[in-house]
């Protein structure tokens, strides 16, 4: 299978762009949000994993060289002499290629896209997996686009390429068009082509270089065609779509207003950083501290550490000899298993109840939540991978488990939490091991890993205890959850104010298949012993806290009802939020 870093990425940057109305720019160095675009499209293939750049320039070939060096210098440059057409660019392109000896496979495209590093990817894995000599991305056609037609038999087979230009002649004159061995006038062509071309495509190198040998000039434009490619190679069956199901996924322009439009859905998708990454430092020795070093504290029990208890736990002496305990059992268990010289940290994330308000957190509501005393203990220590270890300290219920944080997001989009989560390799993950204890921790370790693609976080090796009972309404999944995402925050030097905390930790949960809000996940980093907090959502908030009275005592009892979010459980719990969803609707309609 071809890997991204193993293609060349040709990019067709010889013509001008007439039709974009400037004479002094180049249309690929016209900035999209004050960065060129073939600038911003080479930006965009590197996260794909694209690593390997030929450029060819043209007409204001000296202005795209040098705006494309300015920010991508190991980039190479051909030129072509003449403007023939894209099909005598790629020409040009392959014979400097084939001087180098090279043979492998090529994504060429023009210098005008703007895509997502998820649909290059996906692009490359369908070639690979398609063993086709051609590989092209389509769109949906609609009645205002001007791209050239995919058009295809009955059965689905490609039969290739007719621009635009070429279908208007052809109906003015009447004659037909030779496509695939077949006559077809242009109302047929247009019948047949649902999809359009996307202008990106992968070529088996070989291939390229004998298909663009055999196109000719008679066409509406005179020019050779690299759409003509396609036509050649389908008719030994040899040419295979990937189709780009959103427009917005790949998009090109040729006018001004057609710039304005990219430009617009750009805008949309900017958002601030929710994390950032502050420069590497050792943690603080109040955090990270040998595990024989948390034993000798935690059985002496002095002053600091009891102090530090009862701010956490209140006055209960009994409640504090437990915790003490369950904590220094941990770190004996790490300590034993890693050595006492270890460094590791200690994470905690109480359960939670919900007092009013419960259900309404993912729409937008108020909830009044309480953390509580049962909580998530995590001991873990730094790696220098992204290697994460898990063991608990009831093995036989939770038995141990490893993974890495790069391994599921290598050939995912870095750009939409929604499409990874929902993908076909996650689904597998989850669907291999229904309700996991391990998915707990993969899911805010990989949500702070998309929301930091320039930085590759550190694994750990972990070792947990909870008394948060399991499927009881108490949270004991998002309890993990916030552990792991406090650790990983400790760990990798990650800044985030508490609301965009809450709602990775929140979002995160949604890789174990559930699409609830983050409410629990708020109530367990933000409560407070002996406090009611009041709680917004859309955007998350804090609007204050009362004091439980002292002369009432809260009970929770258990129904004998899980409330499992997870494996079966989960389709009804879904289910539950898009009521509202559609309630919602409902109420607005009428």
């Amino acid at each position: 299978m071809c890997k991204c870093d193993e293609i060349v990425c040709v990019i067709l940057a010889g013509g001008r762009g007439e039709r974009m109305g400037s004479a002094e720019t180049h249309k690929v160095c016209l900035p999209l949000l004050n960065r060129p675009a073939i600038v911003r499209a080479i930006d965009t293939y590197k996260k794909a994993g694209l690593r390997r750049f030929l450029v060819v320039v043209g007409q204001q070939g000296q202005q795209v060289i040098i705006t494309v060096a300015g920010a991508h210098p190991e980039v190479s440059f051909v030129h072509q002499s003449e403007p023939r057409g894209t099909g005598h660019a790629a020409m040009v392109a392959a014979d400097a290629l084939a001087a180098q000896n090279y043979r492998g496979a090529v994504m060429v495209v023009m210098g005008d896209k703007v895509t997502r590093p998820s649909v290059v990817r996906g692009l490359i894995r369908r070639s690979a997996q398609s063993g086709a000599d051609v590989v092209l991305s389509t769109l949906s056609k609609t009645p205002q686009t001007t791209s050239g037609r995919v058009v295809t038999d009955r059965g689905g087979k490609v039969l290739g390429i007719v621009e635009l230009p070429d279908i208007l002649q052809a109906r003015r004159t009447g004659e037909r068009l030779i496509l695939g061995g077949r006559r077809l006038s242009a109302g047929q062509i247009e019948k047949g082509s649902p999809t359009v071309n996307a202008s990106m495509y992968v070529f088996r190198f070989d291939a390229l270089r004998g298909a663009l040998r055999r196109i000719g000039e008679d066409n509406a434009q005179g020019e050779l065609y690299l759409t003509d490619t396609v036509e050649d190679l389908a008719s030994g069956g040899k040419a295979a779509v990937h189709f780009v199901a959103d427009v917005e996924d790949l998009m090109g322009f040729n006018t001004p207003g057609e710039l304005l439009a990219v430009e617009q859905v750009l805008r949309r998708r900017q958002k601030p950083p929710r994390v950032s990454v502050t420069a590497r430092r050792r943690l603080s020795r109040t955090t990270l501290k040998p595990a024989g070093k948390w034993i000798e504290i935690l059985a002496g029990g002095g002053e600091e550490c009891v102090r530090k208890l009862r701010g956490i736990y209140g006055s209960d002496e009994s409640l504090l000899r437990e915790r003490r305990s369950t904590m220094l059992r941990l770190a004996r268990s790490f300590a034993r298993r890693f050595g006492p010289e270890r460094p590791m940290i200690l994470s905690r994330a109480p359960g939670r109840i919900n007092l009013m308000g419960r259900h309404v957190d993912h729409r937008g509501g108020y909830v009044n939540v309480m953390a509580i005393s049962r909580e998530v203990l995590l001991a873990a220590s730094p790696r220098d991978d992204d290697v994460v270890t898990l063991r608990n300290l009831l093995p036989r219920q939770f038995p141990p488990r490893q993974f890495r944080i790069s391994e599921l997001l290598a050939g995912a989009s870095w750009t939409d939490w929604i499409d990874f989560i929902a993908s076909r390799t996650v689904r597998d993950v989850l669907e291999s091991a229904p309700g996991d204890w391990s998915h707990y921790a993969r899911a805010p370790l990989l949500r702070l890993q998309h929301e930091c693609p320039d930085a590759r976080l550190r694994g750990m090796d972990s070792l947990v205890s909870g008394n948060v009972p399991i499927g009881a309404g108490l949270s004991s999944s998002s309890a993990m959850v916030v552990a792991f995402a406090r650790a990983a925050t400790a760990i990798n030097n990650l800044r985030a104010d508490m609301r965009d905390f809450v709602d990775l930790c929140g979002e995160g949960e949604w890789f174990v298949g559930s699409r609830g809000g983050s409410a629990d996940h708020a109530a367990i980093s933000t409560g407070r012993k002996g406090c009611v907090s009041r709680i917004g959502f859309f955007p998350f908030r804090q609007e204050g806290e009362v004091r439980f009275p002292s002369n009432l005592r809260l009970v929770v009892a258990y129904s004998g009802t899980r409330a499992a979010k997870s494996g079966p459980q989960r389709d009804l719990y879904n289910q539950r939020v898009a009521c509202y969803e559609i309630a919602r609707m409902l109420l607005q309609r009428n």
